[in-house]
């Protein structure tokens, strides 16, 4: 469909997992605590989606305006 994609997310979000499919992502981030006490997860929707970064565009941030390879080089400054 050749659209772009564009991503706004605050820098707190970012975490140091690399998930390479929306399965890499732990279910605590998934999901709410309640959901994960109480739930079946088999009919629950996820609080988060994964996108492979080839399909954003840029990302809107309180860091700025970034591209999917520059979220790599911001989480080394966060983190380190």
């Amino acid at each position: 469909m050749n659209k772009a994609v564009f991503v706004m997310a605050e820098s707190i979000k970012f975490v140091k997992e690399y998930p390479l499919n929306q399965a890499d992502i732990p279910e605590e981030f998934k999901y709410r605590t309640s959901v994960l006490e109480n739930g079946d997860l088999s009919v629950e929707h996820p609080m988060v989606d994964y996108t492979p970064p080839q399909y954003i565009n840029l990302l809107f941030t309180d860091l700025g305006i970034l591209t999917p390879a520059a979220v790599g080089e911001e989480l080394i400054k966060l983190y380190t």
